[in-house]
């Protein structure tokens, strides 16, 4: 059964407006804090199935989706982030609540916790790293050197070539070989809920993309090392066996050093295991939030 998703808007900090959704009819908040290039829909195993019990809320990082470019283009770090969650909150007057982070939204729901952790019941994080993400993606040490250098190439590019670029993606994308080609790649696993994973690259491909490669390259400067050891509240972190880009040993070493973390790791699964693996990881999740909330 789908659960309904509101699209409401506010204004952050700086004028930026910035696009939510809230999803669930329980009375417990759930924030969810996207990956770079997820949007909600990333989330609908776990919303469909908990909706009833939970209210969960994320939204659109600034310059992608709903969310308008911010004017000052260099206002697109980690802490930018945190600072439109924190308005966010305070629109919807939430006080407590339980965070959930996936991908990218693992470093935003680590770095929130830093001066926010008294807002915190408890954390979920999917398919992350906590450190500087370039140095860990792909196993390799050229992927800090070699991901820059091509950073830098597409940010100036991608505004004359995007054009021609979306309806060519927008092809590939609709054609039948797509996810086996993906799949062939290594970067999904065969079970992958392809419908979903259409619906989040077909959103993608409608965004400025130079916007999301700036997104990026703020993001690798970005680590959240130091907060690990202060966490307090219960934590439960979820990877997978053939997660290239953040990879599974990542996570066994941050949940060695959250006090008292519980970890899952999903067998075959990818970056998008919470789409290939569901009913496993929202059984674990249930697991997880009936023996604490």
């Amino acid at each position: 059964m789908k659960t309904p998703v509101q699209q409401k808007y506010y204004k952050t900090f700086d004028g930026t407006k910035i696009g939510y959704q809230v999803i669930g009819t329980g009375k417990t908040p759930f924030i969810l804090c996207n990956g770079l290039g997820g949007s909600s829909v990333g989330w609908s195993p776990i919303y469909n199935k908990l909706g009833r019990k939970f209210k969960f809320i994320t939204w659109d990082y600034r310059g992608l989706f709903t969310s308008d470019k911010p004017k000052d283009m260099n206002r697109l770090s980690v802490e930018d982030h945190c600072r439109d969650l924190q308005w966010l909150l305070k629109k919807e007057k939430i006080s407590k609540a339980i965070f959930g982070g996936w991908s990218m939204g693992v470093q935003v729901c680590l770095d929130y916790y830093r001066k926010n952790a008294k807002q915190y019941r408890g954390i979920f994080l999917i398919n992350g790293t906590y450190g500087y993400v370039l140095e860990t993606a792909l196993n390799s040490k050229l992927t800090r050197h070699i991901v820059p250098a091509v950073n830098q190439l597409l940010i100036k590019a991608l505004p004359r070539i995007q054009p021609t670029l979306q309806p060519l993606a927008s092809y590939v994308i609709n054609s039948r070989d797509f996810i086996n080609i993906v799949e062939k790649l290594g970067m999904i696993h065969k079970n992958l809920d392809s419908e979903i994973f259409k619906e989040v690259a077909h959103a993608m491909m409608q965004t400025d993309l130079s916007t999301y490669v700036k997104l990026l390259d703020r993001l690798s400067e970005h680590s959240a090392a130091d907060v690990l050891e202060k966490i307090k509240v219960p934590t439960l972190i979820v990877s997978a066996t053939r997660d290239v880009m953040t990879p599974s040993w990542v996570a066994e070493d941050m949940a060695k050093k959250i006090p008292g973390a519980e970890l899952l790791i999903v067998n075959n699964g990818s970056h998008y295991s919470l789409l290939e693996f569901p009913e496993i990881i929202v059984t674990r999740l249930e697991q997880f939030l009936k023996e604490y909330f």
